[in-house]
């Protein structure tokens, strides 16, 4: 009896270790493939990401190559350059191809390859694989828009990437890194590779990585023609004995690109590997322990899976609210430089057309004088911002009375507020007022919080500008000064004034109110104060108004500028003033290449009774100089860019003649290089000041009065 109980026993243990050993064995198998199934997911979800990070990038940079290509083709060949120089403010890496003017020999400004793909291209638009530029001997690729002149030329639109950039976007993350990938065309040659420690350096082309005599013909030929029609899907194949899983989908906009990934088939099977190891160690484990464990498996790895998707859904919305500024700050510019523009070709096409009535003609000059102004303002905006986000922003030290700056300032603004049927009133309380600072770029900070009050105040509404000296110095022998500005103004919700100091940023209040604007002048505002080491800040409430609050830190002169010098300093030089001034003995030279420029300086220069000799290069201007006795020029009004000679290479020669004139005479900037770089190259070069195009005959005067010494005329 004792013997049949233990045989019972025995089989009953012998079934249940047959059952634990099946179960154990199906579950194994079961995880086996889900987590097959599941990395599988896992990498096709991750390549398609990538993928779709950079279809938006290359479609959004299409959509903005389209909309340049709106631009050039409604001007006229002279318009192209400044255009596209608008354009390359915030697309440096986009150029414009002549179609028929393209030298694949000689050519200096273009990438010969691209030139020499576009000579024989007949696509309208397109992705150019990969290559060496001939311009930075960097590898680059490029996307191309094809443009047609109204005059029959044919021309590209070319944005540059260079590779190394742009496979930061595709380094994706596969299993601690063990993946990498390839960006290849439909021949499986391999146009970017990801920056990654196990991605092949020396590849050429992804099908080297399928060795014939490791894997089957057909499944090489079926992955191959895949490929070439740029399908979806992946596939396995043994590199050096090794599996190794291919994961591929294909890119939109024009590029017959795909996104190829490969990951060693070992780091997937390694997991589960693993729990068919535990499972035979610990075979008695009872199975709910198994479970229970599987499950915590599972589980985990469904959190990195999550957590990895939501990383690169993060990154993806990145690259879309970056595109999305981009887009809007084209959109608002375009707006608002088309707004100007088309008041100035309007109002000379009026002025033509009534060119026998002066009172209609002064009328028209007026207005496009106001939006040549206006338009001059969103370009030294655009100029501000690029050199705040760069960093290249120099402030000067001025002395500065800096009641007089407030005042100036109030006055000049006050105009504005009558206009708009506003008061403005100002409350000034100074202990020192002398102190040193950049007098522009406080003018700057002042005018737009003060514009913006008038801008947003309705009619019959009232500014308030308030300017004291804190008590609390932030060190000896500097000063607190807070500027306020309130206004009975439409004001602003407090969704809005967390990021009131982005670029680009404009309350839905404000944009309803019908005021035009870029939404850049506040972060202008603010990027300055950094500068400065000042604060800003603003309270403000819906319907009741809004007070911009400045605190800023200047030093304080130890010795008070008298009243008189200061007021030479800051006050603009009145009419009777320059009347007074007789330059007629004086000459000057005038270098500048462009016809219609020289016409425009020499009749405004021309104005202060200067005699005036030209040169249309820096060769020319070098060779005058030469030519011409000591002291013949009192002054050199010098171009930068420039055929034969630019003006820096001018200005150096100059400055190395043997003769006493070389290294006194004046020699100022006049050019549209603006930048602070190109102010600092201009000094660098050896000129004494630098003048920003278009030309401002204020800063003119005040160049001849400070480096040309003359008689007076006498009153008449």
């Amino acid at each position: 009896m004792k013997k049949k109980k233990t045989i019972i026993i025995s089989a009953i243990l012998f079934v249940m270790a047959l059952m634990l050993s099946v179960s154990s064995f199906l579950f194994v198998d079961g995880v086996n493939r889900q987590l097959w199934i599941h990395s599988i997911r896992t990498m096709t979800e991750t390549i398609h990401q990538g993928v779709n990070s950079l279809n938006i990038q290359l479609e959004d940079d299409f959509d903005v190559l389209e909309m340049i290509k709106v631009d050039i083709i409604k001007g006229d060949s002279s318009e192209f350059e400044e255009i596209m120089e608008s354009y390359n403010i915030v697309e440096p890496d986009i150029k414009l191809y002549i179609r028929n003017n393209i030298d694949l020999d000689n050519h200096i400004k273009h990438d010969k390859e691209v030139c020499k793909y576009l000579e024989n291209s007949d696509l309208e638009r397109g992705v150019l694989d990969s290559h060496i530029s001939s311009l930075t001997g960097e590898r680059v690729f490029n996307i191309f828009e094809r443009v047609y002149f109204k005059n029959d030329m044919e021309a590209y639109l070319v944005k540059e990437y260079r590779t190394k950039e742009i496979a930061e976007q595709f380094t994706l993350t596969f299993y601690d890194y063990t993946g990498f990938s390839y960006l290849v065309n439909r021949d499986g040659t391999i146009m970017v590779r990801s920056r990654h420690k196990n991605s092949n350096k020396t590849l050429s082309n992804i099908f080297d990585l399928i060795s014939p005599q490791q894997n089957e013909l057909n499944m090489i030929d079926a992955f191959k023609d895949s490929i070439y029609k740029l399908k979806t899907g992946w596939a396995k194949f043994n590199y050096y004995g090794e599996g190794m899983i291919f994961c591929y989908e294909g890119l939109r906009a024009d590029s017959n690109w795909l996104l190829v990934s490969v990951v060693p088939e070992a780091v997937i099977t390694k997991q589960a590997e693993s729990i068919l190891l535990k499972t035979i160690l610990f075979l008695g484990v009872i199975v709910i322990i198994i479970l229970i464990i599987a499950a915590l498996f599972y589980a985990v790895k469904m959190q990195e899976s999550k957590i990895h998707t939501e990383e690169l859904q993060s990154a993806l919305r990145q690259v879309d609210a970056a595109n999305k500024v981009k887009g809007q700050f084209l959109m608002n510019m375009s707006h608002d430089v088309r707004t100007p523009l088309n008041t100035i070709l309007g109002m000379t096409a009026i002025a033509k057309k009534e060119s026998n009535n002066k009172e209609k003609m002064n009328e028209c000059v007026e207005k496009i004088d106001i939006a040549g102004k206006h338009l001059l303002s969103l370009v030294n905006d655009v100029l501000d911002m690029s050199q705040i986000d760069r960093g290249k922003m120099i402030l000067t030290q001025d002395d500065i009375m800096l009641t007089q700056l407030f005042e100036k300032v109030a006055d000049m603004m006050k105009i504005e507020a009558k206009e708009a049927k506003l008061t403005l009133d100002l409350s000034i309380q100074l202990r020192n007022e002398h102190i040193i600072g950049d007098s522009l770029r406080i003018q700057q900070v002042l005018i737009n919080i003060i514009n913006n009050a008038i801008k947003y105040t309705p009619a019959g509404g009232h500014v308030l500008l308030e300017l004291i000296q804190l008590e609390d110095d932030i060190k000896e022998g500097y000063g607190t000064y807070r500027f306020s500005c309130t206004d009975t103004g439409i004001g602003m919700g407090q969704d809005f004034l967390d990021r009131i100091f982005l670029f680009f940023e404009r309350d839905r209040n404000t944009t309803l109110s019908g005021v035009a604007g870029t939404g850049v002048g506040l972060a202008i505002t603010k990027g300055i104060l950094d500068l400065m080491g000042g604060t800003i800040s603003v309270k403000s409430e819906i319907d009741k108004g809004s007070t911009f609050t400045v605190d800023f830190h200047f030093k304080v002169q130890q010795q008070e500028l008298q009243q008189e010098e200061h007021t030479q300093d800051v006050a603009v030089m009145s009419d009777s003033q320059k009347e007074m001034d007789d330059y007629t003995s004086k000459r000057i030279l005038l270098v500048e290449d462009v016809e219609l420029n020289m016409e425009i300086a020499e009749e405004l220069i021309g104005t202060t009774g200067v005699q005036i000799e030209k040169a249309y290069n820096g060769k020319e201007a070098v060779e005058l100089f030469a030519k011409n006795p000591c002291g013949y020029y009192h002054l050199i009004f010098m171009d930068i860019q420039m055929p034969v000679m630019d003006g820096y290479e001018a200005t150096k020669q100059i400055r190395n003649f043997d003769r006493k004139d070389a290294k006194t005479i004046p020699i100022i900037a006049l050019s549209a290089n603006a930048l602070a770089d190109d102010v600092e190259n201009a000094l660098q070069a050896g000129m004494n000041e630098h003048i920003a195009k278009p030309i401002d005959m204020e800063a003119v005067w005040k160049i001849l009065k400070k480096y040309i010494t003359l008689s007076s005329k006498s009153p008449t």
